[in-house]
């Protein structure tokens, strides 16, 4: 079973984290003068703090955070530097999760120049700049390099600068509020944010008694991401609460002795599976009927209605769902190159190179001529299971390049060399996210859809030509983005929050 990818969950961890920095509050001053205040505090008071990362009470990791004053391009400003490692166990594989990340402050606490590694699936980086209300980009995956610009709006600020926006006004009381927006690494794009003031409390650190508020802090991302902060008037956060897919996920500011301590064995996949009640599935099923129950909000917002998946919600947070698998007759399907509305999934991106050579000459090489769309899928699936050999648990989203040439991974690579060579072949494909069935569980999985007269899902993790009933599908059928950052959504609303009964 070490096809379950676990990238989405990183990514909400991910999320989860970047709550948490060492931040910093100004003097009081007037609104007009409050990002200076920010600014010049940062550049006179260096700091540096160490944070315990715990999930499910169990520790699986540290950050570390510094500022200090530098020059940038002939100037003065702040560099943030924050690095996080995270350890998991996916059935029984040890993924570690290695990330820095830098950014240059300027007086308007916007990020100037910013810089993100990762060891994702191999190496990840992202360089940007903000230039003029234009976030310039370039995303680099394992030597290949996609750019593109993003509008930030005037209020936006860096990541790490955020809450000292609030800190910064005079007289705090509860119920103060600050809206603006914050560039996030993860989504490369601007997101709508506002703190409020919950109260002030008195917090223990380290045997000593610190006055803190107590702040609220919203993102408009993924239905909303919602923490709570601990922060002193000086701006050090000493604690962040966040609900994370029905678990919590805390930082918690501690010594760099114990951030660097030892860390506690949590296998993520076994903790986050789905049991079903009811019956079994019954392997490559082609029709599955079941109840899906969500412990909080609307189904319908979960569980895709699709031409195979029907939802029926009653009352809002729980649905009747049938999924029935379709027949596909070959000469049914159109002829290659497929040129209609579905034509915007045949474009590459940043994860899925299809006018890469390679890639390129590898489909001329599967299809043999196939002119036929339906064949022609059937073989590219067909291939990609049989060619991924080293069929291994990895902690990323490898690009379908590096897929190419490692011949490894796990549903996630799978899924996007097929579509890769999908699209390079004239078959528009796309990614579908969920759950699927296997031996005793639902757990989360990629798989890949393509356009041959009508949409149709397949399997070549699964070894599946058309994917079986025990396939729910959650997210999916839209442009991927170039951080599939998209696809962490469903794991938000459903983890430990989802119930399936089968009938």
């Amino acid at each position: 079973m070490k096809f379950y990818h676990l990238r989405r969950f990183v990514f909400a961890c991910m999320a989860a984290i970047f709550f948490n920095h060492g931040l910093y509050a100004a003097t009081p001053a007037n609104a007009a003068n409050e990002e200076q205040h920010t600014f010049e505090n940062m550049l006179n008071h260096p700091q540096e703090h160490w944070y315990n990362l715990t999930l499910m009470n169990t520790k699986i990791g540290y950050m570390y955070t510094s500022t200090e004053k530098t020059e940038h391009q002939g100037e003065q400003v702040a560099r943030s530097k924050t690095d996080i490692v995270m350890n998991f166990k996916a059935l029984g594989t040890d993924i570690t999760v290695e990330i820095t990340r830098v950014e240059y402050i300027g007086p308007d606490l916007m990020p100037l120049h910013f810089l993100s590694t990762s060891n994702e699936s191999g190496l990840k980086q992202i360089e940007g700049r903000i230039v003029d209300g234009i976030a310039h980009v370039k995303t680099t995956l394992n030597g290949e390099i996609t750019e593109s610009e993003i509008p930030v709006p005037a209020d936006t600020v860096s990541e790490y600068t955020g809450v000292a926006s609030l800190l910064t006004q005079k007289g705090l009381k509860t119920g103060d509020k600050r809206a603006f927006h914050m560039f996030i690494f993860d989504l490369l794009k601007p997101v709508k944010t506002e703190i409020e003031v919950l109260g002030e409390e008195t917090f223990t650190y380290q045997s000593e008694e610190k006055q803190v508020y107590v702040l609220k802090q919203t993102m408009d991302m993924m239905n909303g991401i919602t923490a709570k902060l601990w922060i002193d008037p000086a701006g050090i956060n000493y604690r962040t609460e966040v609900p994370l897919m029905g678990l919590s996920m805390v930082t918690t500011k501690t010594d760099k002795e114990t951030a660097l301590g030892g860390i506690e064995e949590v296998d993520v996949v076994l903790k986050t599976r789905i049991l079903p009640s009811g019956k079994l599935p019954i392997p490559k099923a082609k029709h599955l009927e079941a109840e899906v129950k969500l412990s909080t909000g609307n189904i319908t917002d979960v569980v895709m209605s699709t031409a195979r998946q029907k939802l029926e919600a009653n009352p809002v947070h729980v649905g009747k769902l049938s999924i029935q698998v379709p027949s596909i007759v070959a000469e049914d399907c159109p002829h290659l190159p497929i040129q209609n509305e579905e034509g915007e999934f045949l474009a590459a991106s940043a994860y899925i190179q299809t006018d890469h050579p390679d890639i390129q000459a590898k489909t001329v090489e599967i299809l043999e001529n196939e002119v036929n769309s339906w064949r022609a899928a059937k073989k590219l699936c067909r291939w990609v299971y049989a060619f991924i050999s080293d069929k291994k648990m990895s902690g990323g989203f490898a690009s379908s390049l590096t897929a190419l040439q490692s011949r490894s991974g796990d549903c996630t690579e799978h899924t996007v060399l097929f579509i890769a060579l999908a699209r390079a072949a004239g078959i528009p494909a796309r990614i579908c996210s969920g759950i699927v069935f296997a031996k005793d569980a639902f757990y989360y999985h990629f798989w890949p859809e393509v356009y041959v007269g009508k949409w149709v899902q397949m399997d070549p993790t699964l070894d599946q030509i058309i994917a079986d009933a025990n396939h729910i599908q959650l997210g999916g059928s839209t442009l991927e983005t170039d951080n599939l950052m998209e696809y962490a959504e469903d794991v938000f609303h459903t983890l430990n929050q989802l119930e399936i009964t089968i009938y």
